[in-house]
């Protein structure tokens, strides 16, 4: 017992790492089914002493959510070039996020704050992975939503619908689709080369050089991160998570009032209020930081 317990980390996160053999994952699989479901009680006791460190605790946390992260995997894996296996792994590290992260004082369930962990860790796997250039997750997950509206439409309409005619139905610009689908086009070697208009030829690089940037724009723009993470550190928790969230900050895709609600387990204006309360506290630091220069 105390060997599985040491190599659980390794395990969860890379559950094909030993062998690629498919018997392998039919084993892992078998084994997260097996770990079983915990009750409301049973799962706001655990996550209180996972909450204090208990490391006993978060392993169970974990181990009763393998199932969830399966779950996640199999429907993410339609939008996905990566491998099944590797979308398990990013998941299972979300979720080891969720687990430090949850705080079961606000009433909610794990599996609802843990399933958006997931869901991030994985479509970050797959925009950075599944291409050569980082696509964000919000389009990740927008052209997620467009496939299966698409194949809902024409399974109904029994026809081939248009992306236009897709778009109209989730309410969003057809433009706006077309620029997310573009992200997928095919890549070209920056080695490669164009005709020119006057029959000379142009290379790629030539092509997409930004003459503008500069080493020290580069600095800038890491410093100014730096910075914006100093300022937001002043704020609660949860007042960080909403801020990063709604402003696209670091790893976060900006996310609207009623998603964040629903991860929360809370009303739109509950989030709205709290978006108010860390806006207002960052105005007021910033206002006595210059008063105190």
């Amino acid at each position: 017992m105390k060997e599985q317990t040491s190599n659980f980390s390794a395990n969860v996160t890379n559950p094909a790492s030993a062998s690629h053999v498919s018997d392998e994952f039919a084993s892992y699989v078998r084994k997260a089914n097996s770990y079983p479901n915990l009750n409301a009680d049973e799962e706001k006791n655990i996550a209180l002493r996972a909450k204090n460190g208990d490391r006993e605790a978060k392993k169970i946390l974990v181990q009763s959510n393998l199932k969830l992260v399966l779950t996640v995997a199999r429907k993410a894996i339609h939008v996905s070039k990566l491998p099944l296996v590797d979308l398990i792994q990013e998941g299972n590290l979300g979720l080891i996020v969720a687990v430090e992260k949850f705080n079961p004082n606000l009433g909610y369930r794990f599996s609802t704050y843990a399933t958006w962990w997931v869901k991030q860790a994985m479509f970050k796997a797959i925009s950075e992975q599944s291409h050569c250039m980082k696509i964000p997750v919000y389009i990740q997950e927008t052209l997620s939503k467009f496939s299966k509206v698409k194949a809902e439409m024409e399974r109904e309409y029994n026809t081939q619908v248009s992306n236009k005619e897709v778009a109209e139905k989730m309410n969003i610009e057809p433009e706006k689709i077309d620029t997310f689908l573009s992200a997928y086009n095919t890549t070209v070697s920056i080695e490669g080369s164009f005709d020119g208009k006057d029959g000379s030829e142009l290379s790629v690089a030539e092509i997409v050089a930004d003459d503008k940037t500069t080493v020290e724009e580069n600095i800038e723009y890491e410093e100014l991160k730096k910075d914006l993470n100093k300022v937001i550190s002043v704020l609660k928790e949860r007042e960080q998570t909403v801020i990063k969230m709604r402003f696209g900050l670091e790893n976060f895709a900006k996310t609207t009032l009623e998603d964040i609600g629903k991860l929360f387990g809370v009303t739109k204006e509950c989030i709205r209020q709290t978006e108010s309360r860390a806006l207002n506290k960052l105005r007021t630091n910033l206002s006595a930081s210059c008063y105190a220069n």
